[in-house]
């Protein structure tokens, strides 16, 4: 059976917080003070007993409790009654103690007899004129001179290149990449601290990390503040990706995909939501249960557009193949071609064997590498945390990733403890053809996995010589470990020396906190809950200034379309529809302005009262700063008496989207803003609406919600179309009618009936769109002054003639189907008062001749 590891961001390193939500400093005050409140007791207690000693008495005979300061003369009465007498001690012979006693100065476990000369040789060897600090750090990048869209290695090279032997404990002996002494020297400076008391330790880190006030900013924890510090260092490009002619990798239509693994809590991604907002989609995978994502902590980004998966095991074990399988299918499903970004944030507990760290987190550095190859889709980037690259194991699959990649890079951030094993490497670029490295690894883990023989290991993945063989390889990475070994060792040597001497502070912390939180383009402050709760009035008006300015225009009821559609319509082009899903908006059959606080907190707009009211008994998932135009609408899953009904949103429109406000932007833009929302909001495990599982995938996340779509604009001229694509379906009632289809990524498709369609005005109400027939080109025709220009004639077109999001609002037109006969394609007896789709037909063929 193979062992689970506890993967997770290391408790000492990436997941410290401040649970009280206290800045750094104010937080190290109150360590201190209780720290001397504790001395001081003891010191009064100490103090106590030994005046009790030695205080002089001015007589053999009781006094009163004021002759003999604080003392009660109960307790004087004691000490006689036991022979004292004023300038002796206790005892037959006067021989009991008179002294003051002193108060404790011991340090942790040292003292008490135990000798620390190892610390005290290691406090003796720091230089402070070793220590380097570079802001902003270089970043150096190993290019990948290929221009083959894969990396050039065969199968058969592969299996060759595999070196099986007995399993290590042991890293003393891995000099092959590396300086012997510079290793021998991280080792005993770790070995230093191994009988030193924990409190002790982080102590002296604390005061003698030039960095360490900077802490974890706004964030769940200082894993998302490293994220923002290599951010930094590669100019930005891991939230804002170029290819490789420096073009914007994600355009501005498109949803940014990135996949968080080996991630709890979710520092990671907490930054990336908090920097992309809304735009950027996560897919997180990690252990379940205590090392699980924390979604409820996510407050600098918010976990609206983040999505956990645990894999067909559920139990996030990434070392598990078949979890890794389910992962990746999972991702590619709903990406294309996969994540724009991955991100490894990896680590297991090591305590007491920090020095075959690298041996023990083998394996989960080769998962996570398989990982990314599997959904990282081409030219896509990984950030990966790694430790120690000694040994042959861990420097063969850094070559494997550098011949994958254009180009990666080794680099330990100044926000990533110097005294540390940790560094991240870089990953630019992937190629295409990958699937023969990403098939043999998967192999290989396999078969650690398995473990069928707990006594030998896969000891290298790449043959000695083969990277002997490519210098630059080779250099690069030893030149990277003995750089990083030098200020490693530094590091340990100094926080001996804090150790030793408790009065050694790093004067520089404060102006090196200043310049790093500007460079990484953080705030000055500390993490606080964001107030959310209260009136949605006052909340709307915190973050969008003119809705009282539209509350006439949203409370407007929807007009009906006129059997005369002239009238309606005086121009065709200046209208698009939609299928509305819903007859009335009463209860669950609501069609109204919807505004998202965060999560499922969600309220409808009540057009009489002019206010909002909480959504009850529908799981809706909005991120905060949202409002929009919406339905709610019973999609049909199957036919006939199986058929079962799942609530979905559908945006007809939008205002606001997670902040961003769209309001001017044209209906076409708006709209094509909204499918991106949309799109990123969904999350096809958690959107199911009914009692009935819909997804065969796994269904361990933290309840449901609705799946949200964004309904397609269909132009008048469409009309035909629109109802072409309409197919009869079959009711759980036996009843048969038409059927509007809408697709799924991994679900089965499903259908809606439609009630009637809802027509929203693309220019405004002044302005005509109309097509000129002497220049075949559009031009508006503005109603009141009479007057025509073509679009290049107007000084910002756009502007100009076409609808903001509440022009098209209140002057939308709703065609209720009432009666089968009003979307047949022939009638042959009409009622005066209703509209039919024949009366379209003619409409367009008379006025446009289509």
């Amino acid at each position: 059976m193979a062992n689970t590891l506890n993967l997770r961001a290391e408790p000492s390193e990436e997941q410290e917080t401040l649970s009280d939500g206290s800045p750094p400093d104010a937080k190290k005050r109150r360590m201190l003070q209780d720290c001397e409140a504790g001395r001081e007791n003891e010191a009064v207690a100490a103090a106590a007993a030994s005046r009790m000693v030695a205080d002089p008495l001015d007589s053999g005979a009781p006094t009163s409790g004021s002759s003999f300061g604080q003392f009660s003369e109960k307790s004087v009465r004691m000490m006689q009654q036991m022979g004292y007498k004023a300038g002796t001690g206790l005892g037959k012979s006067g021989q009991g103690r008179i002294d003051l006693i002193e108060t404790s100065s011991q340090k942790g476990r040292s003292g008490l007899g135990m000798k620390m000369d190892q610390l005290d040789s290691a406090a003796t060897q720091f230089d402070a004129a070793e220590e380097i600090i570079t802001m902003p750090e270089t970043i150096t990048w190993l290019h990948n001179c290929s221009k083959m869209d894969d990396p050039g290695i065969s199968q058969e090279e592969l299996n060759t290149w595999l070196v099986i032997g007995p399993a290590k404990r042991t890293i003393h002996d891995e000099t092959r990449f590396c300086d012997p002494k510079l290793l021998q020297q991280i080792i005993e400076g770790k070995s230093v601290f191994d009988l030193l008391g924990a409190g002790d330790m982080r102590k002296a880190r604390y005061r003698s990390n030039p960095f360490e006030l900077i802490r974890n900013n706004i964030f769940m924890n200082r894993a998302a503040v490293k994220l923002a510090n290599l951010d930094s260092m590669c100019d930005w490009t891991i939230t804002q990706p170029l290819d490789r002619d420096g073009q914007l990798l994600v355009k501005d239509d498109e949803v940014f995909y990135f996949a968080d693994v080996c991630a709890g809590p979710g520092g990671f991604s907490e930054y990336m939501l908090w920097r992309k907002g809304w735009r950027a989609k996560g897919f997180g995978f990690t252990l379940r249960a205590v090392n699980d994502f924390k979604l409820e902590s996510f407050i600098a980004g918010t976990p609206e557009t983040f999505e956990p998966y645990y894999g067909p095991h559920e139990d996030g074990n990434v070392y598990d193949p078949v979890n890794i399988d389910g992962f990746s299918e999972y991702v590619l499903s709903q990406t294309d071609t996969g994540v724009h970004l991955m991100l490894a944030d990896g680590g297991i507990s090591v305590e007491n064997e920090e020095n075959i760290q690298e041996i023990l987190t083998k394996q989960l550095f080769l998962c996570q590498v398989i990982v990314a190859l599997d959904i990282v889709r081409p030219n896509g980037s990984l950030v990966l945390k790694v430790f120690d690259q000694f040994t042959p194991f861990s420097v063969g699959l850094v070559y494997l990733l550098y011949r994958c990649f254009a180009q990666i890079s080794i680099c330990k951030p100044n926000s990533s403890r110097p005294a540390n094993s940790e560094r991240y490497i870089v990953c630019k670029w992937k190629k295409s053809n990958v699937g023969i490295i990403t098939k043999h690894l998967k192999d290989v883990n396999r078969r650690m996995f398995l473990k069928r023989d707990p006594e030998t290991d896969i000891l290298e993945l790449v043959a000695d010589s083969v990277i002997r063989e490519n210098r630059e390889f080779f250099e690069y990475v030893r030149n990277s470990n003995d750089q990083f070994g030098r200020n490693q060792v530094n590091a340990l040597q100094k926080i001996a020396a804090f150790c030793r001497n408790r009065d050694l502070i790093e004067s520089r912390q404060h102006e090196v906190k200043k310049r790093c939180l500007e460079l990484w383009s953080l705030p000055d402050a500390s993490r606080t809950i964001p107030k959310t709760k209260g009136d949605p009035d006052q909340y709307i008006d915190k973050f969008y200034e003119i809705w009282r300015s539209l509350l006439k225009s949203v409370s407007l009821p929807e007009r009906s379309v006129m059997p005369d559609l002239r009238v309606s319509f005086p121009s065709a082009h200046d209208w698009y529809f939609v299928p509305i899903g819903n007859a009335n908006n009463q209860g669950k059959n609501l069609r109204s302005m919807l505004l998202g606080k965060g999560g499922k907190e969600v309220y409808r707009f009540d057009t009489k009262q002019r206010g909002w009211t909480l959504v009850k008994d529908i799981a809706i998932e909005l991120p905060p700063k949202t409002i929009i135009y919406g339905e709610i609408v019973r999609e049909l899953q199957g036919e006939g008496k199986s058929q079962i009904v799942i609530n979905t949103l559908h945006i007809i429109d939008g205002l606001v989207l997670g902040g961003e406000d769209i309001r001017c932007l044209p209906l076409a833009k708006r709209n094509a803003r909204c499918h991106q929302f949309a799109k990123a909001l969904n999350k096809p495990i958690m959107n199911t609406a009914t009692s009935d599982a819909i997804s065969t995938a796994s269904s361990a996340n933290i309840g449901s919600s609705l799946q949200i779509r964004a309904k397609r604009h269909y132009s008048l001229f469409d009309m035909e179309l629109f109802f072409g694509s309409l197919k009869s379906c079959e009711l759980k009632t036996g009843n048969s009618r038409l059927g509007y289809r809408v697709t799924n990524i991994i679900n089965p498709d499903r259908l809606y009936v439609p009630y009637g369609l809802l027509f929203l005005r693309e220019v405004k109400p002044d302005y005509m769109k109309t097509l000129s027939k002497k220049q075949n080109k559009f031009y508006y025709f503005h109603t009141k002054t009479k007057e025509s220009r073509f679009p290049e004639q107007f000084n910002n077109q756009e502007k100009e003639t076409l609808a903001t999001f509440d022009e098209t609002f209140h002057t939308r037109l709703f065609w209720e189907w009432t009666h089968v006969h009003q979307v047949q394609d022939k009638v042959e007896e009409k009622r005066g008062d209703q509209v039919y789709r024949v009366d379209f037909n003619n409409y367009l063929k008379a006025n446009y001749m289509c």
